[in-house]
C-alpha cells in the first residue's frame, strides 16, 4: 500500500480525530464490560454464573470495539507509518524510545487487524448459501473472529495514546528555530558580524 499522509497535515489530523473518538469510546466499553463482569461472575472463583449470558455479553463487548474502532481501521497503517517517521527525526531519550516500542505494538496490532479481516472474509466466502447473518452458521464464525480480533484493538486501546504524543514532540521540534550563535569579537575587530547556526 502506498502511503502518502503528511504529518501533521488535515487528513492526518483528522485520522488523529478519530483516534481520540476511538480511544474514548473504547474506554468506555471496556469499562462497562468490567461492571458486567464484576455483578456476574462469582467474586472467589470468577467464574460467570451463567455461561451462556456471559458470552454473549462478551461477544457484544467484542463486537462493539471493533465498531468503534470502525474509521480507524481503513487509516491504522498510514498513521503508525507516520509515528514511524516522525520519530527517526527526534534525537533518541528514554522517552522517544518507549513511544518507539510502542508505535512498534501498535503496527503489530496493525498487521493482526487486517489478518484477522482478510481471514474472515475468506472463512465468509466458504460459508454456505444457507449460512446467513442471524443463523448460528453464520453468528458463531463471525464471533470468533471479533473474538480474535478484540486483543489487537485492545493493544490500540492501550498505547493509541502514543501516536498524539510523537507528533506532538515532532510538532515542537520542526517549530523550533536553530539556535544562534553569537561569536565574541577581539577589541580590534569590532566589525565582526554574529554567525547564525545552519539548519
Amino acid at each position: 500500500m502506498t502511503i502518502s499522509l503528511e504529518p501533521a497535515g488535515p487528513a492526518h489530523l483528522l485520522y488523529l480525530r478519530q483516534l481520540a473518538y476511538y480511544l474514548r469510546h473504547s474506554r468506555q466499553i471496556l469499562a462497562d464490560w468490567d461492571h458486567y463482569s464484576e455483578r456476574h461472575s462469582d467474586p472467589q472463583t470468577f467464574q460467570p454464573y451463567d455461561e451462556d449470558a456471559y458470552g454473549l455479553r462478551q461477544q457484544k463487548r467484542d463486537a462493539d470495539t471493533l465498531s468503534a474502532f470502525g474509521r480507524v481501521y481503513h487509516h491504522a497503517d498510514e498513521l503508525v507509518h507516520v509515528a514511524e517517521r516522525q520519530l527517526a527525526r527526534l534525537s533518541p531519550t528514554d522517552r522517544t524510545r518507549r513511544y518507539g516500542w510502542q508505535v512498534r505494538e501498535l503496527r503489530d496490532a496493525t498487521q493482526g487487524l487486517y489478518a484477522v479481516h482478510n481471514d474472515w472474509h475468506a472463512a465468509e466466502a466458504a460459508l454456505p448459501e444457507s449460512a446467513q447473518p442471524g443463523t448460528k452458521a453464520y453468528d458463531e464464525p463471525l464471533a470468533e473472529s471479533y473474538a480474535e480480533a478484540w486483543s489487537y484493538l485492545d493493544q490500540w486501546a492501550i498505547h493509541g495514546q502514543a501516536l498524539f504524543a510523537v507528533n506532538a514532540l515532532a510538532q515542537r521540534h520542526s517549530s523550533t528555530p536553530a539556535p544562534t550563535l553569537t561569536a565574541t569579537a577581539p577589541e580590534h575587530r569590532a566589525a565582526a558580524t554574529p554567525s547564525r547556526a545552519r539548519r
